[in-house]
């Protein structure tokens, strides 16, 4: 025997993947082929009694269904897929509402299709304007809700008037319009491929948990701040719910490159905005605003070679940011955009470079001091040296002392003996016990603090200098 047709299709197969979607996906898939056409009005009215639900889609396409068998053939060639500005492209939306429905009829200004337990039905009835299709669904009076829900949570064109039971939903006007290139899907020569196109992203405000569109029809939840409409077709799977990590990458770049100046410092960690600033289309204004809403204007990254310029950064309020806190991707585009300093940039040393300074009276006067606070509270010896090089204001190591003249001035040791000569040697003496973000570093401060206290009180002649 002999068959033109290479394949059968099980309606009981299609039916079963149809299983785990939720009911409202069939509201979608009829709107959306409506919407797809050149209407100006577009009418979704439903009713639900004992555990079924009647839903119909009605739009006034003056040519109705192109052709109708298209309504019965899965994967038929159609003009969509030429079009990226029209949503579909599989031709399996209707199917997969009237898989899963109990009856469905199609009138159209081509003919009727009856879908019953019979079979499949032609008549010679038409429509003089539009098509209408009216199906029949088992649903539980929860679900019936929840579609009337979401149906009225769809963008709705612009140019197209759209209601659900009588209620006209509004279009919702974009907080922000942008123009990207982004990935699309167009017939090449017959073959569905992927293109990068220029295209419209309307950015809205939402209330609720964000979504991604295509072109006004919600395809999946999304972790941003806004609701994304793309005004040509994303890149898809079959089941229309998946959407490639990477194409939401490039959105959320190309959304925040557009937003950045409205992220505040508690959203500026945000899952989205952390993928978006991982992308090389993020530009260089938004990685520095988000840089500075994340971190503040006083942070540098550290230097793991550079643990003094560290401990520095630390000691003057710096917020020290370290490589493991972002992804190999963010670095370099904060690096690109120099969004970031290191902390050897900011606090790094070049005392290799120092040049010595011949000390003054009163220098030679607190360089006894040091010696004899870090004998009498630490029990060590120490030296102390004064130089010029470009960094911090003093240097303790290895039970070295040194002062920074150009950073100090010769003014800052004149008194000896004054507040803030005494607040710098406690700072670097107790550096001996470790650095400003150990335990024993303060633990030391407070120890030769306490100490001077008792001498001032009972041995005032320590301080005679």
């Amino acid at each position: 025997m002999k068959t033109k047709s290479w394949f059968e299709v099980s309606t009981e197969g299609l039916r079963q993947l149809q299983a785990g979607k939720p009911i409202h996906h069939i509201a979608r898939e009829l709107i959306q082929n409506a919407w797809d056409e050149n209407i100006i009005h577009c009418i979704f009215s439903a009713n639900w009694l004992k555990g079924r639900s009647e839903i119909i889609v009605k739009d006034d396409n003056p040519e109705g269904f192109k052709d109708l068998s298209h309504a019965f053939t899965l994967f038929a060639p159609t003009s969509k897929r030429l079009d990226v500005s029209k949503r579909g492209r599989f031709n399996l939306g209707e199917k997969q509402a009237i898989v899963v429905a109990e009856n469905t009829i199609i009138k159209t200004t081509k003919g009727t299709v009856i879908f019953d337990k019979k079979g499949r039905t032609h008549k010679q009835e038409k429509t003089d304007l539009g098509s209408e299709i009216k199906i029949i669904v088992r649903m539980t009076k929860p679900e019936y809700e929840e579609m009337l829900s979401e149906v009225k949570t769809y963008l709705v064109p612009e140019n197209i008037q759209f209601s659900v039971n009588g209620e006209l939903i509004s279009y919702r006007k974009p907080f922000k319009t942008i123009n990207a290139r982004l990935l699309t899907e167009v017939d090449v020569e017959g073959v569905l491929k992927r293109v990068e196109r220029d295209t419209d992203i309307n950015i809205l405000q939402t209330t609720s948990k964000a979504r991604l569109y295509e072109m006004g029809l919600p395809i999946t939840e999304i972790e941003c701040e806004y609701d994304i409409d793309v005004q040509q077709k994303v890149p898809l799977s079959v089941d229309r719910e998946t959407v490639p990590q990477s194409y939401l990458s490039a959105l959320y770049a190309e959304v925040l490159n557009a937003t950045y100046k409205y992220v505040n410092e508690e959203k500026s960690s945000d899952v989205w905005i952390r993928e978006a600033t991982s992308n090389k289309r993020i530009n260089t204004e938004a990685v520095k605003e988000i840089v500075n809403k994340r971190f503040g204007e006083n942070v540098v990254v550290a230097n793991p070679f550079d643990k003094n310029s560290i401990d520095e950064a630390i000691s003057s309020g710096y917020r020290v940011v370290y490589g493991s806190e972002m992804s190999k991707e963010e670095w370099n585009n904060i690096k690109n955009a120099d969004a970031i300093k290191s902390s050897s940039d900011l606090f790094g040393s070049n005392f290799v470079n120092s040049k010595t300074v011949e000390p003054d009276e009163n220098m030679l006067k607190v360089s006894e001091l040091a010696k004899r606070i870090a004998k009498r509270c630490l029990d060590i010896n120490i030296n102390v040296c004064f130089s010029e090089w470009d960094g911090c204001a003093a240097q303790y190591g290895e039970k070295i002392l040194t002062f920074n003249v150009k950073a100090l001035g010769k003014n800052f040791f004149n008194p000896a003996l004054s507040a803030k000569v005494i607040d710098l040697l406690l700072h670097e003496i107790a550096h001996e016990k470790g650095n400003h973000t150990e335990k024993s570093y303060h633990q030391a401060i407070t120890q030769i603090a306490s100490e001077l206290v008792i001498i001032a009180l009972t041995e005032p002649s320590f301080f005679s200098i």
